[in-house]
């Protein structure tokens, strides 16, 4: 779900494009008609004292409730900040964005590509993000003396799951009731007393990789006041919150299927270098599945030059968001290669992701996750076999939640399908190792009004898969609200291996 941004992605020019098949089936869709849940209550708009800040931008600080039950209570402070339109005459209004995460500082994302963004969009709307409650400058949270994460859940499951035990107690000592208000649907809702202090009646949203969920949470608690909605690498809402009935008793990224989507990524770093031969891709050359089967199977016996089976698997990681970095993997890869066939060995210190304390922070209280860690052993071992390769770590990824000390009673769980003025369109890329173009095309569904436009391009979001016409298309969108065909398919602006 973190986001790796390339906003070199959003330079624009427009270009022809063709239908992309979707091929998920349908699923059914719950009743939108079930009551709103808890709104802003009423809460009081703040008057935002706009003051210029790091050249061309201006910031300012917006205190709202730290629970929206208690709207005149206790108050956090908000950071924002915004780049005026460049053409207020012809001014659209504001686009507030959300660059992901979760634990992503949108004050600080914004003052680094703000400026990169197109003319059009910055000539007509106002470019507004802001830090969540929790992240940088707006109340973060303190976790201090967290100790580093610790044991293999294969190997030494006690010491693992203490481990991952620990964030959470250090997040309780240091950040108190805080950490209890801090999901993505009260993030929502400070984002609607923030369209209200902005003077916007409807609120235009982009958001990436977690800002996907931020939306959709959005869309679904305020549909009313939704003008335009981007999301950009979309997680799937439905399995990111409790799990399609029968995935319940699974962890989100295994929901998600995550480890099928890298899967079918490493395949298609596999056919690129392929097609580019030894001459651009340095692994190339024989046949490259085995190949790497049998660099992979090496190191299930131990390390090599300092590389391990973990570390081979958090290198690939990173290169799949980006297919810039495939050259640079083509010779890792190739450094590795035995001289002599070896047979795989079990794989007993995995690949284990950890989070920042501003992910789980908010991811923990997100997410519905199953707490019998006995069961992430079995499961480990069925992922394991499913995907070799990948099947392990999205079993592991969100650990850390296990006994999470907070949970939020104001969290947004569905429907996510209520009544909009406008439909929501999704951007996702052919292959995503985080967010899969499967994922889009479930939320398409859950939202119902989705409409899913694909770059046929390798890496996580458009930010790092760039293509001019589907930034084209999309400033359509946000200016004149044009929705282009549902399963539209885009070039990207950039080959691997080129």
């Amino acid at each position: 779900m973190k986001l790796w941004p390339a906003l070199a992605a959003l330079l624009l020019v427009a270009s022809c494009a063709a239908p992309a098949a979707q091929t998920q089936a349908p699923q059914a869709l719950p009743a939108p008609n079930a009551p709103l849940p808890l709104g802003t209550n009423g809460a009081a708009v703040p008057k935002l004292e706009w003051a210029p800040c790091h050249g061309d931008f201006q910031c300012a600080t917006a205190p709202v409730p730290l629970s929206y039950r208690e709207p005149g209570g206790a108050k956090l402070n908000l950071s924002v900040i915004r780049m005026p339109a460049t053409d207020p005459a012809h001014r659209v209004g504001s686009l507030v964005i959300n660059f992901g995460g979760p634990g992503a500082d949108g004050v600080g994302e914004l003052m680094r590509f703000g400026p990169r963004y197109p003319d059009e969009l910055r000539a007509k709307f106002d470019l507004v993000s802001f830090d969540p409650r929790g992240i940088g400058g707006s109340a973060p949270v303190q976790c201090p003396g967290t100790p580093p994460a610790a044991g293999s859940p294969l190997r030494d499951s006690a010491a693992f799951w203490t481990a991952s035990a620990a964030v959470g107690k250090a997040c309780a000592a240091g950040t108190g009731a805080e950490l209890s208000h801090l999901s993505t649907a009260n993030v929502a809702r400070d984002m609607d007393v923030l369209r209200q202090a902005l003077g916007e009646q409807q609120l235009n949203f982009y958001g990436y990789s977690y800002g996907t969920y931020l939306g959709g949470t959005y869309a679904n608690l305020f549909p009313d006041k939704l003008r335009a909605m981007a999301l950009d690498g979309t997680l799937d809402l439905v399995a990111n919150a409790t799990g399609q009935p029968g995935q319940q008793h699974k962890p989100v990224d295994v929901r998600a299927d995550v480890a099928t989507a890298q899967q079918q990524e490493l395949e298609a770093f596999f056919a690129a270098c392929d097609a580019a031969g030894p001459g651009k891709c340095a692994f190339a050359g024989g046949d490259l599945k085995q190949k790497f089967a049998a660099v992979f199977a090496r190191l299930t016996h131990g390390p090599v030059g300092g590389m391990t089976v973990a570390s081979l698997m958090e290198t690939i990681d990173r290169a799949l968001y980006q297919s810039s970095r495939w050259p640079r993997l083509a010779k890792t890869l190739a450094g590795l290669v035995p001289s002599s066939p070896v047979s795989p060995a079990p794989v007993l210190d995995p690949r284990v992701p950890t989070h920042s304390p501003g992910f789980l922070a908010v991811q923990c209280l997100d997410s519905e996750l199953p707490q019998d860690t006995a069961g992430y052993t079995e499961l480990a071992a069925e992922e394991a076999k499913r995907q070799p390769y990948f099947g392990i770590a999205p079993v592991f990824s969100m650990a850390q939640c296990v006994g999470w000390p907070a949970r939020d009673e104001d969290r947004y769980a569905g429907p996510w399908n209520r009544p909009r003025q406008h439909p929501i369109l999704i951007l996702a890329n052919r292959n995503d190792p985080v967010t899969p173009l499967a994922n889009a095309q479930s939320t398409a569904r859950e939202l119902g009004d989705g409409h899913v436009i694909v770059v046929d391009g390798a890496g996580h979001t458009t930010l790092d898969v760039p293509s001019t016409a589907a930034s084209a298309a999309t400033v359509r969108y946000f200016v004149d609200l044009a929705v282009p065909p549902d399963g539209t398919g885009y070039p990207p602006q950039v080959r691997p291996f080129a």
